[in-house]
């Protein structure tokens, strides 16, 4: 199938509306996990900023999310199929992604608001711990 008909959101990607980089690094590692686990597909990323996405072991799509945005590059044959998974993450795990980044920044505050200090005791000199011998 022609990419024509993507050729807008190939040029502008897709807007996602996240908060900042940390909900960006979080959703590509979303989007990347949700690609491994569909059958002919894999995806690696060493960044969590660009993902490669493969079909059938080729790498056919890169994606990059920065920004609060998803853009396309495609690499090779078989793009259209790639593109249709992302869209269909989207769709799909959109609003669930989101929530459990809000859920999981709730959380990481809350442990932090009730963390209590360590206090490190202050070490003798080297010279104590050696007179019992």
């Amino acid at each position: 199938m022609s990419l024509e008909k993507f050729a807008d959101m190939l040029q502008f990607g897709v807007s996602l509306k996240l908060s900042g980089p940390q909900e960006d690094r979080y959703y590509a590692q979303r989007l990347r996990f949700y690609v491994m686990e569909q059958e002919m597909f894999d995806a690696e990323s060493e960044d969590d900023i660009h993902i490669d996405i493969y079909l059938a072991g080729v790498k056919t799509l890169r994606v990059k999310i920065k920004n609060s945005t998803l853009k396309f590059e495609p690499l090779g044959d078989g793009v259209y199929d790639c593109i249709m998974l992302v869209l269909k993450f989207i769709a799909d795990m959109h609003d669930v992604v989101r929530d459990d980044f809000e859920r999981e920044g709730n959380i990481e505050s809350e442990f932090k608001s009730q963390a209590k200090p360590i206090i490190e005791e202050e070490e003798d000199s080297d010279d104590d711990d050696w007179e019992w011998i």
